[in-house]
C-alpha cells in the first residue's frame, strides 16, 4: 500500500496537472474596456467583444454575446457636452430591448448578427465549451433575444419585410437554444450560486443598518424562522387562473426568470405571520378592490415594524434537452431593502434619503466563470445611470431606453416604490405584499402568505409551467418542428 505522504504528493501533482492543462479562464478585471473619466465614465469604450465566455475576446461565443448585449446610443449635443455615442451594456443581465425598441429589428443589426448565428450552427459551436454553467447562461442570453423578436412578431409590429427578418433570426436562435440545452441531470447539478456567494466570505453577515456594507443574509435560504418566504399561490383554486400567481416581474420577462420573495421582521417568523393576518383582516377595503380589480391598502392599514427587511431574489430558468423550461439555482439579481423608518423622512440617514437602505447585486459572468467567485454577484453602483428593462410592463409600452432615462439606482427605487405625495410609504411601498398590478396585468388579488420549507421550490415550478404555455415558447417549439 502506498504510504500516506506519497499518496498526498501524487494527488497534489494530479491537481496541478489538471489545472495547468485546463482551458484559460476569463479575466476578472474588465477595467480596460470601460471609460474611467469624464461624462462617459462607467460606459464601455467600444462595442468590441468582452472576454466573458473565453479568455479570447474573439471566441465566437464572446462575439455573439457582445453583438447582442452591447448597444451604441447616440446622444445629441447639449449645453454641457457635444454630440457623443455611449456604448451601453456589457456584462449585464438585461437585454437592452423595450417594447417600442426598433433597433434589434433593423437591417444593420440583421447584417451583423445573422452571419454569427450561421457560423454557430455551421461550426457546431455549441461544443466550444463543455462547461454546463457557461452553456446554461449563454443559452439564457440568446433566449432573451429570441423572446423579444418573436414578441414583436406576435404583436405584428413593423412591416412585412421587418417581420420576415425576425423570422429568420428567430429560427436560427431557436436552433442555437436547442443545441445548448443540457440534460436534466446536468441542470440539476448546476451550482447554487447564492450558497456559493455566502461561502465565499465576500459579503458581510449582518448589515447593522450601514448601507456601505456589502451584505448578504447568510440565513436567507436556510433559516425559515428568521427569513419568511411568501407567495400568493392558492393550490385549491382552479388551474385556469394559475398564471395569476406568477409575479409581475416574472411575467414581464415572459418566464425566463423566476422570483422568490422574503420578509424578515425584528421578532421573527411569528411576527410576520401575525402581521399578514392583521393586514388581510383590517388593512384592505375588499369591496372596493372587487370593483376596481386592484387592491389598495387603507390609509390606516397596520404599519410594518421599523427594521423590516425585504428581499427579491431573481433566479434563472433554462431549457433542457427535452425542450422543457426548468428552474435553476443560478441567481441573476438580489435586491434588498431595510426600513430605518416608515414615514419616508431623512432621519436616521439612509442611502436613499427616504428612510430605506437599498442594496442591489447582479450576476457578472466574468466572476461566475472564474471559479464562481462571490457566487458571481457584484453590487450595482449607486450613482451610475441604469436602464430598467424588467419593469417595462406586461404590455411592452416603454420607448427605446425606457421611461426612467438615465436615472440612478436609488431614484428608480423611489420612483417605483415610495412617494409621499401618493402615500406610498411603509407597507404601501412593498408592492409584493398585495401582488399589486391588477387583473389587467395578471395579478391575483390578495395578501401574500408564508411558505413552509417544503414549499420553497413551488415558485420555480409554477413559472416553468407558465413559460411552457406562453405564446413565445410555443413559437420556439414551432421553429424547431416540435
Amino acid at each position: 500500500m502506498m504510504p500516506r505522504p506519497c499518496l498526498l504528493s501524487l494527488l497534489n501533482a494530479v491537481v496541478l496537472v489538471l489545472l495547468s492543462s485546463a482551458s484559460p479562464i476569463c479575466g476578472d478585471d474588465l477595467s480596460e474596456y470601460f471609460q474611467v473619466d469624464g461624462p462617459l465614465a462607467g460606459t464601455l469604450k467600444s462595442d468590441r467583444p468582452l472576454p466573458l465566455y473565453d479568455a479570447d475576446p474573439q471566441h465566437l461565443w464572446n462575439r455573439m454575446y457582445s453583438a447582442f448585449y452591447i448597444r451604441p446610443r447616440a446622444l445629441p449635443a447639449s449645453s454641457e457636452q457635444p454630440a457623443t455615442t455611449r456604448f451601453e451594456g456589457g456584462d449585464v443581465i438585461e437585454f437592452l430591448a423595450w417594447g417600442k425598441t426598433e433597433y434589434w429589428s433593423g437591417m444593420d443589426v440583421f447584417g451583423k448578427v445573422n452571419p454569427l448565428l450561421d457560423e454557430f450552427l455551421q461550426r457546431g459551436a455549441e461544443t466550444s465549451s463543455i462547461d454546463p454553467l457557461k452553456r446554461a447562461v449563454f443559452q439564457h442570453d440568446l433566449w432573451a433575444v429570441y423572446d423579444h423578436l418573436i414578441d414583436q412578431n406576435i404583436k405584428r409590429t413593423a412591416d412585412r419585410a421587418t417581420r420576415a427578418r425576425r423570422v429568420v433570426l428567430c429560427g436560427k436562435l431557436a436552433k442555437c437554444i436547442q443545441r445548448l440545452a443540457l440534460p436534466a441531470t446536468a441542470v440539476a447539478e448546476l451550482p447554487d450560486t447564492y450558497t456559493l456567494a455566502i461561502q465565499s466570505g465576500a459579503f458581510a453577515a449582518s448589515h447593522e443598518f450601514e448601507a456601505e456594507r456589502n451584505y448578504l443574509p447568510p440565513g436567507l435560504l436556510t433559516q425559515p424562522e428568521e427569513w419568511v418566504e411568501v407567495d400568493f399561490h392558492q393550490p385549491n383554486l382552479h388551474e385556469d387562473i394559475s398564471d395569476r400567481f406568477v409575479t409581475l416581474h416574472a411575467q414581464s420577462l415572459q418566464g425566463r426568470s423566476y422570483y422568490r420573495i422574503f420578509y424578515r421582521f425584528p421578532q421573527g417568523r411569528r411576527q410576520v405571520i401575525d402581521y399578514l393576518k392583521s393586514l388581510n383582516e383590517t388593512g384592505i377595503d375588499w369591496k372596493q378592490a372587487a370593483y376596481d380589480g386592484f387592491v389598495r391598502l387603507r390609509k390606516d392599514a397596520p404599519p410594518i415594524p421599523v427594521g423590516t427587511e425585504v428581499v427579491l431574489l431573481q433566479l434563472m430558468m433554462t431549457v433542457n434537452d427535452q425542450l422543457r423550461p426548468v428552474p435553476t439555482k443560478i441567481v441573476e439579481s438580489f435586491q434588498f431593502r431595510v426600513f430605518r423608518n416608515i414615514d419616508g423622512s431623512s432621519e436616521p440617514p439612509t442611502n436613499t434619503g427616504v428612510g430605506v437602505n437599498v442594496l442591489d447585486y447582479r450576476l457578472k459572468r466574468h466572476l461566475l466563470f472564474e471559479r464562481q467567485r462571490s457566487g458571481g454577484l457584484e453590487r450595482e453602483p449607486e450613482g451610475m445611470p441604469q436602464y430598467r428593462v424588467a419593469v417595462d410592463g406586461l404590455k411592452g409600452t416603454a420607448p427605446d431606453w425606457g421611461f426612467a432615462d438615465n436615472s440612478v439606482l436609488f431614484q428608480q427605487c423611489v420612483d417605483c416604490h415610495m412617494s409621499r405625495r401618493n402615500d406610498r410609504l411603509g407597507v404601501a411601498s412593498i408592492p409584493s405584499i398585495i401582488h399589486s398590478g391588477g387583473f389587467d396585468s395578471g395579478a391575483q388579488m390578495g395578501v401574500v402568505h408564508p411558505l413552509t420549507s417544503a414549499e420553497s421550490g413551488l415558485t420555480g415550478q409554477r413559472v416553468a409551467k407558465f413559460k411552457s404555455r406562453h405564446e413565445s415558447f410555443r413559437r420556439l417549439l414551432e421553429h424547431l418542428g416540435e
